[in-house]
């Protein structure tokens, strides 16, 4: 196993129902005029099959996806909403039917000595990408969140 090291991301077509309201798809900039709108998902580089940190990130980065898994707003914190059906969802990518919470959350754990993901103290489904996520971005969580138009978690959503 190797750290995370190379993504490439995906422009979206600028006529994709999520895109239709974003005055800079049209233009091609993101939120600094700049740099093109970042993707709904992404390609990483160096083939080999999709690992969960992976599959997690293309998750948190669909806004199509955020009753499931949602960044929190504090960084590169993400929580999940919908446990289960995120295991349900790796279990199919997987191919792996009998995918549940518990298997997905094992293999979390075995992120915590590679410093990919870190379980969030005291909070209940509660993560953190400790791997420099941003490099490999090329994005602050503030400008990923606004470039793929994302809303984090606010404590006051908890229920």
């Amino acid at each position: 196993w190797q750290q995370p090291t190379a993504v490439r991301l995906v422009t979206p077509n600028p006529t994709s129902a999520t895109q239709l309201n974003n005055p800079n798809a049209m233009s091609g900039q993101g939120p600094d005029g700049n740099r093109p709108v970042t993707a709904l998902t992404f390609d990483f580089i160096g083939g080999g099959p999709l690992q969960l940190w992976q599959f997690l990130l293309r998750l948190l980065i669909d806004n199509r996806c955020q009753h499931l898994i949602r960044w929190t707003g504090n960084g590169w914190e993400f929580k999940l909403l919908d446990p289960n059906e995120v295991a349900f969802r790796w279990g199919l990518q997987k191919n792996k039917q009998r995918m549940n919470y518990e298997k997905l959350s094992r293999a979390l754990r075995y992120y915590y000595s590679k410093n990919i993901i870190k379980k969030t103290a005291g909070k209940r489904y509660v993560y953190r990408f400790v791997c420099d996520i941003q490099s490999l971005l090329g994005y602050t969580p503030n400008e990923l969140f606004e470039a793929c138009r994302l809303r984090p978690q606010n404590d006051e959503d908890d229920e």
